[in-house]
């Protein structure tokens, strides 16, 4: 009863200390202390010394320093108790928790040292929920490091059904979120949906979950914005904004903010956006948050740009510089450079738009390096694993032919002690044993020559299936290689050029020698364009950001030219479509509309496609010279053309095919998006 009550005394001053105080440095410490001040009304040592251990956690996101007070005081305050099993493990916990943004190496192994510690206490519920804690925070780490696999992993093995066996719907839920936003990282927004949806129906009627309502809200509204859903994305940003009210003095407020500064820029209304990223940089300074400063400075950056003022975007940018590359990700700092050269090119500054592309040509080639280390590295442990797989089937085939062996040997024996006086009997069991064998055999001849041609079939499906990916993989690859490679290196060059140009133009007017020079840059840029047409073509942008119809609009005007007019009609298209239906169906109308250039003499094609009711209809049509058409997939004409059956056939669809000489061709398909 007596802990009852100190319960209900800590939340009602935790609800009028967030009404009461502002979000400054000032109210946070008045905050802090006003709770400290709660602790003096608790008179067992126990449930002290755990609220002492709360309180250090507020303060580990702004104060270590009272942190670790708080948490030495907790412990004193045990004595003798503090050396048992149990507040080993929380002790370990909570110091992580306070290194968890000064000194994440360390508190990543402080929390597998708490789950090591704890795990020897399976019975005690209060053990194992400081267990799913510090694992979650551990695989946060994890993927903070670029190890979001290795988080996902750990979350869905360990977590999770340790969160499931308790039945706290809290923890459950929280984690089902912390899945969903790894997905989301990786760009699987549909899957992450599934799991956002999951955390919010565990959470949503909890007590006490504000804080783990808000960080869902938030994160939800993230994901739709990344679908381009603004609609959703708004609901749960004022879901967030309602929550929000109740704990102001959160540790998300700052991502929060971010997030609505997104929203309001994406709607093209930068003022709103930027009084968001203004109050997220306040608060992560005051936090002393060093991971989401530079997040919010580059929303802040996006959002300038947006409206023009380069020299402002530019500065928030260089603020961003000393996060950057404080740490090991070269990716980070490819993107930065890049985004600097650009600001400086915009306003004319191409001297220093060359150094910086220079820095950019520099990183991209450790990064083109570290990766192809990566896949050797893959490559090697698929190996290895497939080797002792191998070794494994092979001692177990050796195994089963030795009892094979050992059995048909103690049969003889059998045999040959009672064959005199079973002779007669063993006839006539002999024959109608080999009567009914022969008929067996028969049948599972036919069987086995049935399941044959169905594997062959399968695994035809899976060779191509897997050929296709390795395909796509490999154009998107290149074409990320073409673009910011490549591309990066040309622009680099043809800024230095304008550079060279601009100071030949002011100190002396050699007139011949600047038309050859400017000659040069013009050819340059078109070798730019082409490479970014290239790149485009091998992986079309407009498929991966805007959708299927757009992409398809813009390959039908890409291969549109004098003497052959392209029409394209698109009715009832969905935006949510999986990527792998989405690069399938963009290489079958690139495939037939390649095929109609360069075979039909086409003057005229037609291109239509539209979902109805779980099917997804697409024909091509031209008026060209026609051809014959042969059914059988393996005699196909052209490689093209089997490859678009194979296709079609990967997507569970049917070709059909309508073409006579001189009188055109049509090609229709129909995919069931069913299965």
């Amino acid at each position: 009863m007596r802990h009852t009550r100190n319960l209900c005394l800590i939340l009602q001053l935790l609800f009028f200390a967030n009404s009461l105080f502002a979000q400054s440095e000032r109210s946070i410490q008045v905050y802090g202390d006003s709770l400290y001040q709660v602790l003096s009304k608790i008179t067992d040592p126990e449930q002290k010394a755990e609220a002492l251990l709360d309180l250090s956690f507020f303060w580990s996101d702004y104060d270590t320093v009272k942190a670790f007070y708080y948490i030495d005081e907790a412990h004193d305050l045990l004595g003798t108790k503090a050396k048992d099993r149990y507040y080993q493990g929380i002790f370990s916990f909570y110091r992580a928790s306070v290194l968890f943004e000064p000194a994440p190496e360390r508190a990543k192994s402080a929390y597998l040292e708490v789950d090591n510690i704890l795990k020897a206490l399976p019975d005690n519920k209060r053990a194992l929920r400081y267990r799913i804690r510090a694992l979650g925070s551990y695989g946060a780490l994890l993927q903070r490091d670029g190890h979001a696999e290795e988080y996902v992993e750990v979350l869905l093995n360990k977590v999770i059904p340790m969160a499931k066996d308790i039945r706290d719907s809290v923890l459950l839920g929280v984690n089902l979120q912390n899945v969903a936003m790894a997905l989301m990282n990786m760009q699987r927004y549909d899957k992450a949906n599934q799991y956002y949806g999951e955390a919010l129906q565990l959470l949503q009627r909890k007590a006490n979950s504000e804080e783990e309502r808000l960080t869902l809200f938030v994160n939800a509204a993230r994901n739709r914005l990344y679908q381009q859903d603004m609609e959703n994305a708004r609901k749960f940003l004022d879901s967030a904004e309602t929550v929000s009210k109740a704990i102001p003095l959160s540790s998300y407020m700052p991502t929060y903010h971010v997030v609505e500064g997104s929203y309001w820029e994406r709607k093209n209304e930068i003022g709103n956006a930027l009084a968001h990223f203004d109050k997220a940089l306040l608060r992560a300074k005051q936090m002393n948050s060093q991971d989401i400063i530079p997040n919010i400075l580059y929303g802040q950056y996006e959002a300038l740009k947006r409206m023009g003022r380069y020299k402002e975007a530019k500065a928030a940018l260089i603020q961003v510089l000393p996060y950057v590359e404080g740490k090991s990700l070269l990716r980070n700092k490819q993107t930065l450079y890049y985004h600097i050269a650009n600001l400086n090119t915009l306003t004319g500054n191409f001297k220093e738009a060359a150094q910086w592309y220079e820095k950019f040509k520099l990183v991209s080639d450790s990064v083109f390096a570290h990766a192809g280390e990566d896949k050797i590295l893959t490559l090697e442990q698929k190996y290895k694993t497939a080797e002792r797989e191998n070794e494994l089937l092979l001692a177990k085939s050796k195994f089963q032919e030795q009892q094979l062996s050992l059995k048909r040997t103690q049969s003889w024996l059998v045999i040959m002690v009672f064959a005199s006086a079973l002779l007669a009997l063993l006839s006539v069991l002999w024959y109608n044993t080999s009567r009914n064998r022969k008929r067996l055999a028969a049948q599972q001849e036919l069987l086995l020559h049935q399941e044959l041609k169905n594997l062959q079939q399968r695994e035809k499906i899976s060779v191509f299936n897997a050929m296709v990916q390795g395909q796509e993989k490999e154009r998107s690859r290149i074409a990320r290689d073409l673009h910011d490679g490549l591309g990066g290196m040309l622009a680099s060059v043809k800024l230095q050029l304008s550079a060279v140009a601009d100071d030949q133009q002011a100190e002396q007017r050699k007139e011949e020698t600047n038309m050859e020079l400017y000659n040069i840059i013009n050819q340059l840029d078109q070798s730019v364009n082409e490479l970014r047409r290239v790149a485009r073509n091998m992986m079309p942008e407009s498929l991966l950001y805007m959708g299927l119809e757009a992409a398809l609009g813009d390959l039908c005007n890409a291969m549109r030219h004098k003497g052959l007019d392209i029409e394209f009609e698109a009715r009832d298209l969905r935006n949510d479509y999986d990527q792998s239906f989405l690069i399938s169906v963009y290489r079958i109308v690139q495939e037939l509309l390649t095929n109609a250039v360069k075979h039909s003499d086409a003057s005229k094609v037609w291109v239509q496609c539209n979902e109805n009711d779980g099917h997804f209809y697409l024909s091509v049509e031209d008026n060209g010279k026609g051809f014959t058409f042969n059914k059988n997939p393996e005699r196909a004409s052209g490689i093209g053309l089997s490859n678009i059956l194979n296709r079609v056939e990967l997507l569970n669809g049917q070709l059909e095919v309508d073409s006579v000489i001189g009188r055109g061709a049509s090609f229709h398909i129909d995919i069931n998006l069913n299965g």
